[in-house]
């Protein structure tokens, strides 16, 4: 990470003139309505753009995956899947692009003269560490269930047919002859491989993964980034459908497995020993959803934003420079065996560690301009959710309910965009404008300290 891309680099003062809300904690609503109202119409053509390009996909992805050779087809589906993914990934950088150039930090880095930094080069530093956020914290899950359930919403007459067929033969209405075995639905299974394929389809995307890799870590550039964040994801998707194959045919001997057995059996006899244990789990079960939608959550799309804005680390010593922390593990790593620090930093990946480093690092950034700042943003991104969620409601209402259920699905579909691009755009304004107070705060410090 260069010293022109960190967190307020450089000791020349903030102009007095800067508004004492692009400069405050508490003014953080205000600074994000403002960099709102000035970057709305871009944002709103590029989530317009995202979403069309969306629709397309799901659409192209549920034809292309119904047919002769069905096997074959399902991996061009996946193909599409990803390409979906990676087109919500330009659109959301392509958004927080639209946003920097209204930012208190990028006017100062300007006087300094420092140019301004072209999309593809924000877009090629940040899609492999975007990528790998993206993955880290399962964020495919949604995308995926999306992608599943256009294809049943297109294909739910099979459905209706696989019910008929069945009432049919159970009460007998085929007239005395054997009823024929209705045929299973394939709808919203345009994500399940055939085990071969998909093995296939792995091995390729490995390949391709390792090749671009090493040229991009040698030459570097935008295209081989997309290259690299591309095989990422064909290699973890492809590897999840066969992993999916694999335990669908295996669930059954692994639950027969000693081990399980006796897995199960003490954790029963813990919650019946233990007064209140059961309860505790149900406790912790109902509020880690909130926990996460409140904390985690605004704190991985401000690492998002801080990825984009140039002021990313992905590695734990950048998480813990300044601290004794970094001095420990200069220690460690010194006197650890090449081999040692290898192992460790594998076993740190299984154990998915390595998705805290980058979080640790926005929220030490942005605990820099105070604590207030972050629990302010955290207030805000839960108040924007729950004011989306009634204005929602509130559509619905204005709507009304006498209407067919056609007529309500063609009703949803401006009600989704609108509460879609009101909070999408509002919540990376938001994040934009903390990551400006956060810089524009520490580029104050560091010129009082330099005066």
């Amino acid at each position: 990470m260069s010293d022109s891309l960190t967190l307020g680099a450089g000791s020349r003062p903030v102009s007095d003139a800067v508004r004492w809300w692009r400069r405050s904690p508490y003014g953080l609503p205000l600074h994000a309505l403002a960099l709102w109202a000035r970057c709305l119409v871009p944002m709103t053509l590029w989530f317009g753009a995202g979403e069309l390009g969306r629709f397309g996909l799901l659409v192209a992805g549920s034809e292309f995956s119904h047919g002769s050779h069905r096997e074959w087809r399902l991996a061009g589906a996946m193909f599409l899947f990803v390409v979906m993914v990676m087109l919500g990934m330009i659109v959301t950088v392509g958004m927080l692009h639209t946003v920097r150039g209204a930012l208190t930090e990028t006017a100062a880095r300007r006087a300094e003269g420092q140019a301004d930094e072209p999309l593809f080069t924000a877009l090629g530093r940040a899609i492999i560490a975007y990528v790998a956020l993206y993955l880290a914290w399962g964020w495919q899950v949604a995308d995926w269930r999306r992608f599943a359930d256009a294809d049943m919403e297109r294909y739910a007459e099979q459905y209706d047919d696989f019910v008929a067929a069945e009432l049919s033969g159970a009460l007998g209405t085929t007239g005395g002859a054997q009823p024929a075995k209705p045929v299973p639905p394939d709808a919203g299974t345009n994500l399940l491989l055939d085990i071969k394929i998909a093995l296939i389809f792995t091995g390729v995307a490995i390949v391709l993964r390792y090749v671009l890799a090493a040229l991009h870590e040698r030459r570097g550039g935008s295209r081989l980034a997309f290259g690299v964040a591309f095989s990422e994801l064909a290699y973890t998707f492809y590897g999840a459908a066969l992993v999916v194959a694999l335990v669908g045919e295996r669930s059954q001997w692994l639950g027969r497995r000693v081990v399980v057995s006796w897995w199960n059996e003490h954790w029963a006899a813990l919650e019946r020993a233990v007064p209140g244990w059961r309860a505790a789990m149900e406790w912790l079960a109902g509020i880690r959803p909130d926990l996460g939608g409140a904390i985690l959550t605004p704190l991985i799309l401000l690492t998002l934003a801080v990825l984009v804005y140039g002021a990313y680390a992905e590695s734990g010593r950048e998480a813990v420079r300044g601290t004794p922390l970094e001095e420990a593990a200069t220690r460690a790593g010194r006197r650890a065996h090449r081999i040692t620090r290898r192992g460790a930093g594998l076993v740190a990946v299984r154990a998915g560690l390595d998705r805290w480093p980058p979080v640790l690092h926005a929220l030490r950034l942005t605990l820099r301009g105070g604590a207030p700042l972050f629990t302010l943003m955290c207030l805000c991104y839960v108040l924007l959710a729950v004011a989306m969620d009634y204005a929602e409601r509130g559509a619905y209402y204005l709507i009304g309910t006498a209407h067919r259920q056609l007529d309500w699905e063609v009703y949803q579909i401006p009600v989704h965009f609108a509460r879609g691009l009101l909070f999408t755009t509002l919540t990376l304004c938001l994040f934009a404008a903390t990551f400006d107070i956060a810089a524009t705060r520490q580029r104050a410090k560091r010129s009082a300290s330099v005066s």
